[in-house]
């Protein structure tokens, strides 16, 4: 929750599974990181890695939205298009999911998500107006919250 997780989150996900074919990767990021990084999904398809991609869905950059409330700065280029992430992946060969309650979530059968060779991802809808565990992120930026 501090720094770049938007720039490597998929990537690292995708070379960690890369090196270590045994187990799945979970890797949950933003919204916002799947729009700058999102082909790699790609890579894993092609090389059959299991990566369980939990995308947080607020159709907005959530850090900087809040970061920019929180400093009372200006409330500027943070919202996004709506896009379905879960046709995107299927679009690339993965398997894609779209949760908007705990109940869809609790209906997946994990486990076999878990076994497949292959990625996953599942577009979760989460509320837009919840703040992120971002004090420290703000006290290097130099803003009291």
């Amino acid at each position: 929750m501090d720094f770049a997780p938007m720039g490597w989150a998929i990537g690292g996900a995708v070379g960690t599974a890369a090196g270590n074919r045994n187990v799945p990767v979970v890797c949950i990021t933003g919204d916002g990181s799947l729009m700058m990084n999102g082909q790699e999904i790609s890579v894993a398809v092609a090389e059959g890695l299991t990566v369980i991609f939990v995308i947080l869905n607020d159709q907005a950059l959530g850090m900087v939205k809040h970061g920019q409330r929180l400093a009372g700065a200006e409330q500027i280029a943070f919202q996004l298009p709506t896009t379905d992430f879960a046709a995107m992946a299927r679009a690339m060969g993965a398997d894609g999911y779209t949760i908007r309650s705990p109940e869809e979530m609790a209906e997946l059968d994990i486990e076999a998500i878990c076994r497949k060779k292959g990625p996953t991802l599942l577009d979760v809808y989460i509320d837009g107006e919840e703040v992120p565990p971002m004090n420290l992120r703000m006290q290097v930026l130099g803003t009291d919250i």
